[in-house]
């Protein structure tokens, strides 16, 4: 939520928060913020893992009229979320990837060789 709030406010956009559970008072959505049939938003989230919360957060704005048709992420963890958010039909765009920040820090020295092994065999034990 604070990088989705932040850019929002820097281009003057609207901000929505999805929940994860309706709630049971006030409005009862959960959908947070003004969102009109037709509206088209975009996704911004922290990481990508499964991608199972970024689909049910597309599938509450559709939901309610709106439109997604991109996702923004800082990192892909690569463990498959990316590709079954694409399976949606949504473009997924993202500043960095897993291997690429491990490789990084083992070059800079901030993590050790075993570190580096032990954050490349998850990516590939969890991509199947």
């Amino acid at each position: 939520m604070p990088f989705a709030s932040q850019i929002a406010y820097n281009l003057h956009k609207p901000f929505l928060y999805v929940r994860k559970d309706e709630r049971h008072h006030g409005r009862q959505r959960r959908v947070e913020g003004i969102l009109v049939s037709g509206d088209k938003v975009l996704l911004i989230d922290d990481l990508i893992t499964t991608g199972l919360n970024l689909q049910n957060a597309a599938e509450a704005i559709k939901a309610e009229g709106g439109v997604v048709t991109d996702v923004v992420a800082l990192l892909d963890r690569e463990e498959g979320g990316k590709a079954e958010l694409e399976k949606t039909g949504m473009k997924i765009h993202t500043l960095l990837q897993i291997r690429e920040v491990a490789n990084t820090l083992y070059e800079i020295g901030a993590i050790d060789e075993e570190n580096l092994k032990t954050i490349l065999k998850q990516i590939k034990n969890n991509r199947g």
